[in-house]
């Protein structure tokens, strides 16, 4: 530290540019990229939503596909080749996992997400993690914590009480933390009960840090601060991307005594550590293209067969929908992958007529021995803004009834990452989810339809029968469901979580519960081989005041027509607790803790009982009746108009004085407003991201809210005395 001075170790804590940190004497570059399905990475023209393009790559499935494999050691060979793919291109951290509960369905980035399930997310996220980190390429989990929704993801506070924090949003974080040790922690745009989180001291230092044992570096997501000396404060080591201007808000905080210099040398010591990493070797990565197939096979979940699968290959089959030409097989924004080879579905099929739709598909259906029409989303699966509505498109819903009128053998593939409402699935025979199943979907969606590969997913995530749309409010999301997230709230389900048909049957016996785990016997009773993710719940007992049951282990089995195996699925530091708020610790509550291993969260096959003796007698209920969230710091004059500041919104600004804020505005949104995911998220982007984005400092931002407040002359004389002192 001493080599450096106070100026040089501000500049450490900022990239040089969009993807790379400052390189010293002592300090080595450490080169960023995005995941979490493939590797993007970027050139010269580097951006956060996927807008520029990137190298070829591998385009696995996305999370909440893989998640469905309920296979962890699929997960940890996707993690490998992604990681194998960024040490090919000189990748040093890549941004993957994603950790984020799908406690809200509409949420547009779900598809990043592992499960609605806290210990799901933690054991594939730890999986894919360690995939990543054993070819010495470094793994950052994000997006620390309570990112669950991206409508007003900049400026929106998660308000949530600590019970559930702890245990719905917090426990995939700290099982990765502790499992993975991952080289770097990603903070969340939001504010967590009124602080941001890039600023929390006690989510950074207080937990991450301290209870969980982290040392590695904290890195904001891009544009996610606000105040730079609060945020080292905090614990929270590089701003990314490069900011013109937070070096001297680093040397102005530390001269003025509001931060210690011994916090900036923390923060730069544990930037110096990661730089140092041994480089990862170059790995062979020409297989990945025959791997990316048996991914998407095992990740798609049939929800639906009244014994039309799998299709004869005799049968005369008509392919209808957009989907089977040109497929959807990722999600869009800063995981979108350009992938090496895309296979389409109708190029899989080379026998079936293919129409997109109209009346050419419905002449075709009628024709036909059977129908397989894709449906799903095109551009609602991406980062920056929410889905709309919990349905698919009326139009493609018109469709299948026409279809369906002409004949009754209709199969839908459905291609989206994220549950919907399927209601009008109850006259069709055959249903498969395929999911964002990557460059390979095409090909996995053919073989498990004509019984090349027996569909072996299960849901990650409830598909339920509706979900209400109600107006969010962008600067505040309140949790009031506490606990009761996904299939622990007990709202009826279509397709319950956990859920998944296959071509043979598998019958679960002989349990046997003690204080080290569950064994049990499985047995394919069918006569095809198959895989069968089998699933361990425990009901608490009614003291512990906790949802009906919650997932706590699971296993996927792989067995032949007639095979028999014992599984074993073992306790472990999460099985039994409970967070008890009031004494801010973790406890174990007393009393008989139900055994219950099932096909899903609603088809339980055995049950036992265990009692424990725990350390209390109970634990107190989450606290959802006193959230309230703090304000966003808007300033208004008397007359109740906007003051500029550079933490104001762009929408806020057609409120600001005079018509600049207003021009400014209708201009910026004009030109993305048919950007769905781009104008999602620009919308309430602070002032003080544009000059993060833009490359210029804080004079220049002061020059721009002079203007927007009515002070034109004042801004301009700003600006220009800004750039005459630079010449």
């Amino acid at each position: 530290m001493k080599e450096y001075s106070l100026e040089e170790k501000a500049r450490l804590l900022s990239g040089r540019d969009f993807w790379n940190t400052a390189k010293l004497c002592g300090a080595d570059r450490i080169r960023f990229s995005d995941g979490p399905s493939g590797l993007r990475m970027q050139g010269k023209k580097g951006d956060h939503l996927g807008i520029n393009g990137s190298m070829p790559a591998t385009c696995f499935p996305a999370h909440s596909a893989l998640a469905a494999s309920w296979n962890r050691e699929l997960v940890y060979k996707v993690g490998e080749s992604i990681g194998k793919e960024a040490a090919f291109y000189g990748v040093d951290v890549l941004l993957a996992p994603d950790l984020n509960v799908k406690s809200y369905p509409l949420n547009g980035r779900n598809f990043e997400y592992f499960s609605e399930d806290p210990y799901l997310n933690g054991k594939m996220g730890s999986a894919y993690l360690n995939g990543v980190q054993s070819t010495g390429v470094g793994g950052c989990v994000k997006h620390f914590a309570a990112n669950n929704r991206e409508y007003g993801r900049m400026v929106c506070d998660s308000v949530v009480d600590e019970r559930t924090l702890r245990e719905i949003y917090l426990t995939a974080f700290e099982m990765a933390v502790k499992d993975a040790k991952p080289a770097a922690v990603m903070t969340a745009y939001n504010r967590l009960n009124g602080v941001y989180c890039n600023e929390s001291v006690w989510l950074l230092n207080d937990i991450l840090r301290g209870e969980w044992g982290f040392d590695g570096i904290v890195v904001s997501d891009w544009g996610g601060t606000h105040d730079r000396a609060a945020s080292v404060i905090a614990g929270a080591d590089l701003e990314m991307p490069c900011c013109y201007f937070s070096k001297d808000e680093i040397t102005e905080a530390v001269k003025s005594g509001r931060l210690k210099e011994e916090e900036v040398d923390k923060c730069v010591g544990r930037i110096v550590k990661l730089s140092h990493r041994d480089k990862p070797p170059r790995a062979d990565i020409s297989g990945h293209k025959d791997f990316a197939p048996e991914c998407a096979a095992e990740c798609a979940v049939l929800l639906k067969n009244e014994g039309l699968l799998p299709l004869k290959q005799d049968m005369k089959v008509a392919l209808v929908g957009g989907f089977a030409k040109k497929p959807v097989i990722q999600g869009g924004g800063s995981s979108r992958v350009n992938p090496k080879a895309a296979v389409s579905l109708k190029s899989c099929l080379k026998g079936a007529k293919y129409a997109c739709g109209g009346a050419k598909a419905v002449r075709l259906a009628k024709k036909s021995d059977a129908v397989i029409y894709c449906m799903g989303y095109r551009g609602e699966d991406a980062e920056g803004a929410d889905r709309d509505s919990y349905s698919l498109p009326e139009k493609q819903i018109k469709l299948l009834e026409k279809l369906r009128a002409v004949n009754k053998n209709i199969v839908v593939v459905l291609f989206c990452g994220c549950a919907v409402e399927t209601s009008w699935d109850e006259k069709i025979p055959a249903l498969l989810y395929a999911g964002l199943g990557g460059q390979a979907s095409g090909r996995a969606v053919a073989d498990i339809l004509f019984g090349k590969v027996n569909p072996s997913g299960k849901l990650a995530e409830t598909f339920f029968k509706s979900f209400k749309c109600e107006k969010q409010d962008p600067y505040s999301a309140v949790y009031c469901n506490g606990l009761m997230v996904g299939y622990r709230n007990g709202e009826e389900a279509k397709y319950p979580f956990g859920f998944g048909l296959s071509y043979t049957e598998f019958v679960y016996s002989n349990l046997r519960v003690n204080e080290k785990g569950a064994s049990f016997d499985v047995k394919n009773v069918g006569g095809v081989s198959g895989g069968e993710a089998v699933q361990l719940y425990i009901r608490y007992p009614k003291n512990a005041n906790a949802p009906d049951i919650q997932l706590k282990g699971f296993d996927k089995v792989f067995l032949n027509a007639g095979e028999s195996k014992k599984v074993f699925i073992p306790f472990d530091e999460y099985s039994f607790r409970s967070f008890e708020a009031k004494e801010g610790k973790w406890v174990e509550a007393s009393g008989s803790y139900e055994i219950l291993i099932g096909a899903s969260s609603a088809d339980i096959r055995l049950c036992g009982v265990l009692e424990r003796k725990g350390d209390c007698d109970g634990v107190s209920a989450p606290d959802t009746l006193c959230l309230i969230p703090e304000s966003y710091p808007i300033l208004r004059d008397k007359k109740g108009k906007v003051i500029a500041t550079a933490e104001t919104p762009f929408c806020e600004l057609k409120n600001a004085k005079g018509v600049w804020g207003k021009i400014f505005v209708w201009l910026v949104l004009a030109v993305v407003r048919k950007k769905r995911t781009i104008y999602g998220t620009m919308e309430y982007l602070p002032l003080r991201t544009l000059a993060q984005y833009g490359g210029f400092d804080s004079s220049i931002l002061k020059g721009i809210t002079e203007i927007f407040n009515g002070k034109l002359f004042r801004g301009l004389k700003t600006i220009i005395s800004k750039n005459k002192k630079d010449k």
